[in-house]
């Protein structure tokens, strides 16, 4: 019985190469459907709007934040595929008593490349998922940054404003897109005011 380690150091094990797989991030989802699983993957959540055809399809349990328990216990996954910062912890908790949940955990572009690896090595697709990373990694090779790079604030929310810090997914695109983030001294997603946004910009 083969042991799978997730993101956040949890160990799942896998009698079998899941033939039924719910997927509760929209981002893997596509990752999924990349790699060639339209046969396998049972359920997926409302936000899941790519690909079109799975979104018509793929059996909805509910939202990022609020997923379905009765739906997805009745597709009768062999594999839910999470993520630390879209899913809620003490629903993938609950789910992981029945059900194995690899989660995983991106903040980085390394990150990225290894959930993407992880996942080709659980659902048996190597091949397609390596290739996948072959072609990330050199894209974003060919990124030249600007010897003075633009001063930025990512926003992901109003009301109250949300920005990035340094330790996020979203700082470390910027950053390989030629970015600066003013908040790279903060972490995670601080609310600021707009005071604080005016200081950030004339520091």
């Amino acid at each position: 019985m083969p042991l799978f380690t997730d993101q956040t150091g949890r160990s799942i094990s896998l009698q079998s190469i899941p033939s039924r797989i719910v997927s509760l991030v929209p981002s893997q989802t596509e990752l999924l459907y990349h790699l060639g699983l339209d046969a396998t993957v049972v359920g997926i959540t409302k936000f899941c709007v790519h690909p079109a055809s799975w979104f018509r399809s793929k059996t909805r349990v509910g939202g990022t934040k609020k997923v379905s328990m009765d739906a997805i216990h009745q597709l009768q996954p062999d594999l839910i595929i999470a993520n630390k910062e879209e899913n809620v912890k003490e629903q993938v908790e609950a789910l992981a008593k029945d059900h194995p949940v690899w989660v995983s955990d991106v903040n980085n572009l390394d990150d990225a490349c290894d959930m993407i690896s992880s996942v080709g090595e659980m659902v048996q697709k190597q091949e397609a998922a390596q290739t996948l990373v072959n072609d990330i990694r050199n894209e974003f090779a060919t990124l030249e940054r600007p010897a003075n790079p633009l001063r930025a604030a990512y926003f992901i929310w109003k009301d109250p404003y949300m920005t990035i810090g340094s330790d996020t997914f979203i700082h470390d695109m910027l950053v390989r897109c030629g970015f600066q983030n003013i908040f790279a001294d903060e972490n995670r997603y601080p609310i600021v005011t707009l005071s604080q946004l005016q200081a950030a910009i004339l520091h």
